[in-house]
């Protein structure tokens, strides 16, 4: 018995003391006064405001969330992929501006868009406008968030800096400049400013508008899906608050053939500006990565392959702006035409 004391009173103690520090500050209320406010999102009442099940459905067919490239959280010398690729990146390049090596990562989820726990309520932890690598700033409410990763990256060297060889054969702005393309931002100039009037580059919410649009009937679509198209029938979604709002005197039918014949048209030039670079020796075989030996260390040049692949990788076939989309490619077209000619092909 004596020995079974000697254990136990310090173990006693060692609790209380643990009990005390734990318990310093003020006590919250127990029981379900206690989880009050966790069941403003947490309820299983579909008539409460914020419940998320509906939500988290959607987001579970979202392309942000299967998508396996959270694994690309950076390293020490190049740490900039998990900025976007992970969770965990995106939150601390938001918070302190700085890009880092993550040692853990997850796909983008609910926690790297939204605080809810931290700000009591369902709010963007990006707020404001959202600085561009090339092009200047994206400032159209909601969808700042989307383009703090939807844009294009700065070129290294830069299209300017002739004097330094490109060395990569990803030399270009990666992938996914959506929010460049819609604004109309950070495509090399050949004949001055491209047009950029168009209503997708007028719409004050952005990407929200059209891929966060009330979600449709019998088709997954819209909401926290982000998605456009009806995933069974591939046709474009115009009821409810997304293309209705613009076009809402067409039919699905009538939407998605005038959409299919503007992308069918645009992606016939983009192709013919491709096998012209592929052509010229400047872009691989594949029409995806860079020939850098090859590419005249010129300004001109640079920019045909760089406005080649900014409409290549925006992937909407000139949708979020045709007028500029269009302008870009006429333009660039025109310039690297002229350089086929004089090389003979």
């Amino acid at each position: 018995m004596k020995r079974l004391l000697n254990w136990t009173l310090p173990l006693a103690f060692m609790a209380t003391v643990a009990v005390l520090v734990g318990c310093e500050g003020d006590e919250g209320p127990a029981g379900p006064p206690g989880t009050a406010s966790c069941m403003n999102c947490h309820t299983d009442d579909y008539n409460m405001a914020n419940y998320i099940l509906a939500v988290q459905t959607e987001y579970s067919a979202s392309q942000h969330r299967n998508a396996a490239s959270f694994v690309r959280r950076g390293s020490e010398s190049s740490p900039t992929c998990g900025h976007c690729h992970t969770t965990e990146g995106y939150q601390h390049f938001v918070a302190t501006g700085e890009e880092i090596d993550v040692e853990t990562s997850s796909p983008i989820g609910c926690f790297a868009c939204h605080a809810p726990h931290t700000n009591e309520d369902f709010s963007l932890r990006k707020q404001g406008p959202t600085d561009m690598w090339v092009g200047g700033q994206y400032d159209k409410q909601e969808s700042n968030t989307c383009a703090m990763c939807h844009q294009a990256r700065s070129p290294v060297p830069a299209i300017t800096d002739v004097a330094t060889a490109i060395t990569s054969s990803r030399w270009g702005p990666h992938h996914g400049p959506q929010s460049n393309i819609l604004a109309g931002i950070g495509a090399y100039e050949f004949d001055g400013p491209y047009s950029k009037n168009h209503g997708h580059n007028n719409i004050a919410n952005g990407c929200v508008n059209c891929h966060m649009a009330e979600v449709a009937q019998d088709a997954l679509a819209g909401g926290h899906t982000f998605a456009i198209n009806y995933e069974a029938s591939g046709g474009i979604r115009v009821n409810g608050k997304g293309c209705v709002a613009c076009h809402g005197d067409q039919t699905d039918a009538s939407l998605t053939g005038f959409v299919d014949d503007a992308q069918e048209e645009f992606e016939e030039g983009l192709h013919a500006l491709r096998d012209a670079l592929i052509a010229l020796g400047w872009v691989q075989a594949n029409g995806e990565l860079v020939n850098p030996g090859n590419i005249p260390a010129t300004e001109e040049a640079r920019g045909a392959v760089w406005n080649f692949l900014l409409l290549d990788h925006d992937l909407s076939v000139s949708v979020h702006n045709p007028a500029f989309a269009n302008a870009v490619l006429e333009a660039t077209m025109d310039w690297v035409d002229i350089q086929r000619r004089i090389a003979g092909l």
